[in-house]
């Protein structure tokens, strides 16, 4: 096992993950009433490590407690007891349990915004996690305005070249990617990877981070080239800063295999998923649902190599583990689902298809709501099995659902809504409906070559 931590590891993890130490609440008192620092930073580097190492049953009764006692010690309104709440959304949001992170983060908000104002910094740094809260449940329409006012606090007090304004920044770029809205992406990535670089060298963890997000930009806008450098950058950083057995290296590996796997280079992805998959076992343990994540993965890279059997096998191990760690009706138990039922369709098992992704179906909508991306993709592959069965009928509702959800939150120029458009056109031609096609196809015509004159 790698889960011991040097000082120094550690005081990179603190800022990589945003948790400075100061911003951490004291976990004790001493003689005076004042905050004991050294308890606040024992304490603070047990909850990260128990994290880091997947143990976030332990973090969480950690931080639970520490609640308690700060409202038992200061009352249920001081900015004491906002820290703490603070870090415990966090660690809720670290494992997808939002509806428990978001009662957290808006009692947090609202403490800080009566007892401190609304300029203060750490009301700007709930902001943020709002933020992260509302993009992983794809409620994009709440995601920039706290964003935006997350950024204009912390320019206004720390100026605007502070790194917790490239943080934010970053999120921010990350929403607009999100959203297909690269023409504001871009600058916005390019400007936090400076400040970083001027602000900790070019070798350092955060702008590995930033370095990692933008690689996947430029993924999305086909500038091939670029992502295999910014990956490969990203990971030397890593493994230079961090060592060859971190999780965050984990991370990087599996990107670089992803972005081979899709560029159809099998035999450079494999060795690369294999690695990370060998440091998640090492660093979490053989059923932490990172390795999960990783053996999906690896199911992924065996279906496009055509070696079915090695597929579903992984598939099944996956999603026993993610079951098993994160309970049967979590969001990532669903992408495994999906998965192996796109698997079973391939192999023309429509029969093993069907129930599986209406279980993947069900979940999402239990999880994020009726109307969300996630829930449109569900939509759409289901559609695409009862296409593929010759159900038409079934399938143009199920498209349209998807299609307008897609739009509602992703807007009208991202790529999921060239992937709905031309579906439904095949569909109708499939139905012999030509002239209900033809809309859909002028509007794919329309945005390629808005697409095209973007790039010139």
């Amino acid at each position: 096992m790698h889960s011991s931590l040097n000082i120094k590891k550690i005081c990179l993890l603190l800022l990589l993950m945003g948790l400075c130490l100061n911003s951490f609440p004291a976990f004790g008192q001493d003689e005076f009433g004042e905050p004991d620092e050294t308890v606040t930073r024992d304490t603070k580097r047990e909850i990260l490590v128990l994290s880091q190492q997947g143990d976030f049953s332990q973090a969480i009764f950690l931080a639970r407690n520490e609640v308690s006692k700060r409202v038992k010690n200061y009352g249920p309104d001081d900015p004491y007891v906002a820290k703490a709440l603070q870090t415990l959304a966090g660690l809720y949001l670290q494992i997808g349990n939002y509806r428990k992170a978001e009662p957290l983060l808006k009692r947090t908000l609202k403490i800080r915004k009566n007892a401190l104002g609304e300029d203060h910094l750490d009301f700007a740094e709930t902001l943020n996690s709002m933020g992260q809260l509302y993009y992983q449940r794809g409620r994009y329409k709440k995601v920039e305005s706290f964003y935006l006012r997350a950024k204009e606090i912390r320019i206004k007090e720390l100026g605007k070249f502070h790194p917790k304004v490239a943080s934010v920044q970053n999120n921010l770029a990350e929403y607009y990617r999100k959203s297909g809205n690269y023409l504001k992406a871009e600058p916005l990535y390019l400007s936090s990877l400076k400040i970083m670089e001027e602000k900790f060298g070019p070798d350092h963890p955060s702008v590995a981070n930033i370095l990692n997000n933008m690689a996947l930009f430029y993924y999305q806008n086909g500038d091939f080239d670029k992502v295999e450098f910014f990956y490969k950058r990203s990971l030397g950083i890593y493994e230079q800063t961090l060592g060859e057995f971190h999780p965050n290296v984990a991370n990087s590996l599996n990107n670089l295999a992803e972005f081979y796997r899709n560029r159809g280079k099998y035999k450079k992805a494999e060795p690369l998923y294999m690695r990370s998959l060998k440091i998640r076992e090492d660093v979490f343990g053989a059923e932490h649902q990172k390795v999960g994540s990783s053996l999906n993965n690896l199911a992924g890279l065996f279906y496009s190599m055509g070696d079915y059997t090695k597929s579903e096998l992984f598939y099944f191990r996956s999603i026993k583990i993610k079951e098993k760690a994160l309970g049967v009706d979590h969001p990532k138990v669903a992408q495994s689902l999906n998965n192996l039922a796109e698997l079973y369709r391939k192999m023309g098992y429509f029969a093993e298809a069907e129930p599986i992704l209406r279980r993947s179906l069900k979940i999402k909508e239990k999880a994020f709501g009726s109307e969300h991306p996630g829930v449109a993709t569900a939509l759409n592959n289901l559609a695409g099995l009862y296409y593929a069965k010759g159900e038409f009928e079934k399938a143009e509702p199920l498209y349209h659902r998807s299609l307008i959800i897609w739009q509602k939150f992703l807007g009208p120029k991202h790529p999921n809504i060239k992937v709905s458009l031309n579906n439904l056109a095949n569909l109708y031609r499939k139905m012999g409906q030509p002239k209900k096609a033809e809309p859909l196809v002028q509007r794919l015509k329309e945005l390629r070559e808005t697409r095209v004159s973007a790039k010139k």
